[in-house]
């Protein structure tokens, strides 16, 4: 009986502390942002009975804003390095509290935490925190150089990629219809790197070398794609790729669609390995008959 007596009694004040204590429900910071871009940091909490007394912004522990409504300012600002806040782009009540911060740098990376307490006479405390990394992130899709809008069976091919200019380590992937370039079908990558910003921006080269021939592309007409992938480990959502395709015929028919092709482009420029080729035809065929006239005037 005793026991019971004592089981009802813990689980009535565990109701009574859950029911008077503060919570932070929800703390929105981001994983991580360009340093062009403006951040919108934002807490909610449960006074769940309590009268709010303040909330309180940090960056790696150093205080850069307080929300104090009754208080006389109720909103006070607090210079730390790393942070800017703009003239009035907060707002805050009884139930959240959402900050704006703008000009990110290096330096504005860091853990950033959510402070409630409550007024007299429990004075209860809730808070959470969430690191925010902010980085030159790349802001267009890596380019996809040498590489034309037609090929022959058994042509070699050559193509380069190149990535943005990013502060983060970015690697780069070569698909060819779908399927990952080989090893051997790779160059060494190439790494560039400058200064700016407050950063190392690094920009990633990558070749891609192989010749049109083997299962990937054993149906003549076959449509050749390649295409080319940049990742930033640990950042999924950061991904971009660019896609080429090429139509890809059989030797036969290149003369046929090179002549096609230069019509419908209206002077485009002129395909000079073909017309090398052709010249080498005519040139050895002319030869040809000259040797057979002196031949024939010799036997005479």
């Amino acid at each position: 009986m005793d026991y019971w007596l004592l089981m009802v009694a813990t689980l009535f004040f565990t109701d009574i502390q859950r029911v008077w204590s503060l919570f932070v429900t929800d703390l929105n910071v981001p994983e991580i942002v360009d340093f062009r871009d403006n951040v919108t940091l934002s807490c909610s909490y449960d006074m769940s009975g309590h009268t709010l007394n303040s909330v309180k912004w940090y960056k790696d522990k150093m205080e850069f804003f307080r929300y104090s409504p009754m208080m006389h300012p109720v909103y006070i600002k607090f210079p730390v390095v790393g942070v800017q806040m703009p003239d009035g782009k907060y707002f805050c009540n009884e139930s959240t509290c959402r900050v704006d911060l703008s000009m990110l740098s290096a330096k504005s990376s860091g853990v950033y935490k959510c402070e409630v307490s409550g007024d007299a006479p429990h004075f209860q405390l809730a808070a959470k925190e969430d690191n925010m990394t902010v980085a030159a992130l790349p802001q267009s899709d890596p380019l996809i150089e040498s590489f034309n809008p037609m090929y022959r069976m058994e042509d070699f091919l050559s193509a380069i990629c190149t990535s943005d200019y990013s502060s983060l380590p970015t690697k780069l992937t070569w698909y060819i219809n779908g399927e990952p370039a080989s090893l051997s079908e790779l160059q060494p990558n190439v790494d560039t790197s400058i200064s700016a910003h407050g950063y190392i921006l690094r920009r990633q080269k990558l070749q891609v070398h192989f010749y049109l021939s083997g299962p990937r592309f054993f149906h003549a007409g076959k449509i050749l794609q390649l295409k080319c992938v940049a990742e930033i480990e640990s950042y999924p959502e950061l991904i971009r790729e660019t896609s080429l395709n090429a139509a890809l015929i059989p030797y036969d028919n290149l003369n046929n669609q090179m002549l096609i092709h230069a019509g419908n482009s209206g002077g485009a420029k002129t395909d000079f390995k073909a017309l090398n080729h052709r010249h080498t035809i005519v040139m050895h065929f002319t030869i040809a008959v000259i040797c057979a006239t002196v031949l024939y005037t010799w036997n005479l």
